[in-house]
C-alpha cells in the first residue's frame, strides 16, 4: 500500500466521522462551550482543523490556501489577518452557520485529497517549509502526519462535545 493510499483511506474515514458528528447541529450548538468560556466550541474546532489542513495542503504544492482563493475569510467575517484565537478568545469565533462551516471543510477536504492523490511516492521525502514561521522544513510525510493527527484528535473532541451537548446518538 502506498503512502498516499494509506493517507487517503485514513483521512476519508476521519472525514466521515466528522460529518456524522456534525449532522444536524444548530449554529448555537456549534458555538456552545460545555466546559466554560475558554473551552473549544465545536465550530472553532472544525474551523481550526480545516485551516490547518488547508494551509499544509497548499504548502505541499506551493498553492494559495482555499481560505484565500475561495473568499472564505469574507464568508466568516474575517477579512485580512486571521486571528490566532488564544484560549481566552475562542468564544469569539463565529461559525456563521452549519452550511458555511461545513462548506469550507468540504472544499478543503476535496482539494487536499486531490493534492495528495496526485503526489508520486518519490515526493514523500521532499522537504516542505512549515506553515508556522520559525519551524524547520519537514518531509511531506511528516506534514501529512500533522494533518492526520490534527484531524483525528479534533474529530474525537467534536464527537465527545456533541455527546455532552445532545447525548450520544450520532454513531
Amino acid at each position: 500500500m502506498s503512502t498516499t493510499t494509506l493517507y487517503a483511506d485514513a483521512i476519508r474515514r476521519s472525514d466521515a466521522d466528522l460529518h456524522r458528528a456534525l449532522d444536524d447541529l444548530s449554529t448555537e450548538e456549534l458555538k456552545k462551550q460545555p466546559a466554560g468560556q475558554e473551552s473549544n466550541p465545536i465550530g472553532w474546532l472544525v474551523w481550526h482543523l480545516t485551516r490547518t489542513r488547508d494551509n499544509i495542503s497548499a504548502s505541499i504544492v506551493g498553492d494559495t490556501p482555499i481560505w484565500e482563493t475561495g473568499d472564505w475569510g469574507a464568508r466568516f467575517g474575517m477579512d485580512g489577518e486571521v486571528p490566532r484565537f488564544a484560549p481566552e478568545e475562542v468564544h469569539l469565533f463565529d461559525p456563521k452557520d452549519y452550511e458555511t462551516l461545513v462548506g469550507y471543510f468540504d472544499a478543503v477536504a476535496e482539494k487536499s485529497l486531490e493534492i495528495v492523490e496526485a503526489l508520486p511516492e518519490e515526493d514523500m521525502g521532499r522537504l516542505v517549509q512549515s506553515t508556522i514561521p520559525g519551524r524547520p522544513a519537514q518531509p511531506i510525510t511528516s506534514r501529512l502526519a500533522v494533518i492526520l493527527n490534527d484531524n483525528i484528535q479534533h474529530v474525537g473532541q467534536i464527537a465527545y462535545l456533541r455527546g455532552l451537548i445532545r447525548g450520544h446518538g450520532w454513531y
